[in-house]
């Protein structure tokens, strides 16, 4: 059986724009088999094994600011999740949505970075198949749409909305550079006119396509 292991944010956990509740401070979830994640394995069927590890307000190595909630740096908790669910054939990895909020103030270069990070910690990992380390695939999140949300205007900027244009190349050269399959869900999804932000439901089986193709052509 072949293990892969999705680690990403609120769009791989299956956040429905919108949906935010202000009173409990969550958000609704599309049920397991309509996210791209649940959806997935099913595509992929019984020899493989989709993990799903996603987070809203993940990023890549960000600590929150103002409202801090835990385990929401993605470099700080990712060693415990691989060690948890090793061995692993594949890591997935899809972030870098948040790390682009204006609380941060990032440039492009340092969010890039901060995927290179991640990617260093899997490599170092040595929790693939015989010690090895596991493949992985970088997935660049689809740009942000400037909406009159709430989300929006709270976390983002126009500087957050050029930025996440910019954002797919530098993944895509990260990739080359360290030798990592890449995919850029832009050419396949589009976020929610709800909210500008999280990917619309049509989307996810669209998206678990392209993974399971690209999953399939490496394993």
């Amino acid at each position: 059986m072949k293990t892969i292991l999705c680690y990403g944010d609120s769009n791989a956990w299956g956040n429905i724009a919108g949906s935010f509740n202000p009173e409990t401070m969550l958000h609704q979830r599309y049920d397991y088999p309509e996210r791209w994640t649940g959806l997935l394995q099913k595509i992929l069927g019984e020899h493989y094994h989709v993990i799903e590890s996603n987070l809203n307000g993940r990023s890549t190595s960000f600590d929150e600011i103002g409202i801090v909630r835990p385990s929401r740096n993605g470099l700080t908790t990712l060693p415990g999740i691989l060690e948890m669910h090793y061995p692993l054939d594949m890591v997935v990895l899809m972030l870098g949505t948040n790390d682009l909020k204006a609380q941060y103030q990032a440039e492009v270069s340092c969010i890039s970075d901060g995927m290179r990070q991640l990617i260093h910690c899997v490599k170092a990992s040595a929790f693939g198949k015989n010690g090895q380390m596991p493949l992985i695939l970088v997935i660049a999140p689809a740009p942000i749409q400037w909406i009159n949300s709430p989300l929006c205007k709270v976390f983002f900027d126009a500087h957050s909305v050029e930025k996440s244009r910019q954002l797919s190349s530098h993944y895509q050269q990260l990739a080359e550079e360290e030798n990592c399959l890449f995919l850029d869900s832009a050419d396949w999804v589009k976020v929610s006119p709800v909210d500008g932000i999280h990917i619309d439901k049509d989307s996810h089986p669209i998206l678990a396509k392209v993974v399971a193709d690209k999953i399939r052509a490496i394993l």
